[in-house]
């Protein structure tokens, strides 16, 4: 599961760093950070597409979310005992706590 989502990883946190540094074109001196090959490059996809190009990056940007959902999902599902485990530890906390202050309330009324 840690090659998963290591693999998965690695191109989005790649990608989204471009998206990002190269939407607000800080290149730091490099071309394949700069916005001319940002919009070149969606350019030539939305060509690809036959889509505008301002309507890629809204999408790319909802792909990435819905992949992330898929993935964090998987690792949710393969993790469901430990996950409902801690749920159920800090659950219990929260309502020890607040039993014993009910309790420290009602012995201190007159």
């Amino acid at each position: 599961m840690r090659w998963l989502l290591s693999l998965w990883f690695t191109p989005i946190a790649i990608l989204v760093t471009w998206l990002v540094l190269a939407s607000r074109d800080l290149s730091f001196g490099l071309f394949f950070l700069t916005r001319d090959f940002y919009d070149l490059v969606f350019a030539i996809y939305a060509q690809t597409l036959g889509i505008p190009a301002e309507e890629l990056p809204p999408l790319v940007v909802r792909a990435l979310i819905v992949d992330s959902a898929i993935v964090l999902g998987l690792y949710a599902l393969r993790r469901r005992k430990r996950i409902q485990a801690l749920v159920m530890q800090a659950y219990s906390k929260l309502s020890s706590s607040a039993r014993a202050a009910s309790a420290e309330s009602l012995s201190s009324a007159p």
